[in-house]
């Protein structure tokens, strides 16, 4: 945890210095739930997201989150804004996408592009250049690309999830 404690602390100086630069609001993203990404879910056969990773998360995000209410307090107009991946994404993968505007994802936790074995990821080529992965057959209807990255059709659900924030900050 004292890993979480420094790099939070290093945001905060980095926030202070971009808006010192004259950005009059400065949004930073929380952390997407990462015991979700397949690479975490992959041992419960995409069933499940990891608690343990995600009570890092959830610490990394709660400092962040003291942290720009604090650069706020110390500053005028509230410069700073949080974007909650966190609950944006949590939101998109508990509907499974079934919200107005979004895809909905049958199998939210798991990708749509895979390595055909462990020894593989999504993108493999062996040494004759065969590749070593499989695309699902509905890429726009995956939340994940691959084991770490959402799909187009993901981030357009996080970004509906996220709109009404963005709007906010007009």
């Amino acid at each position: 945890m004292l890993f979480i404690t420094r790099v939070v602390n290093q945001l905060t100086v980095n926030l202070k210095r971009v808006h010192c630069l004259g950005v009059s609001k400065v949004a930073v993203t929380a952390l997407q739930p990462l015991g979700c990404l397949p690479r975490s879910t992959i041992v419960n056969a995409f069933q499940q997201c990891n608690a343990t990773e995600n009570t890092a998360v959830d610490f990394h995000n709660s400092l962040l989150q003291q942290a720009v209410a604090k650069l706020n307090n110390e500053s005028r107009g509230s410069p700073f804004v949080t974007l909650d991946l966190y609950s944006s994404f949590n939101k998109v993968l508990k509907s499974k996408g079934e919200f107005p505007g979004s895809v909905t994802f049958d199998t939210p936790l798991k990708p749509c592009c895979m390595g055909v074995s462990s020894d593989y990821y999504c993108g493999s080529i062996n040494e004759n250049g065969k590749k070593m992965y499989a695309v699902c057959d509905n890429p726009g209807g995956a939340f994940f690309w691959d084991m770490v990255h959402p799909s187009q059709a993901g981030w357009r659900a996080v970004y509906l999830a996220l709109k009404s924030t963005l709007d906010k900050m007009n």
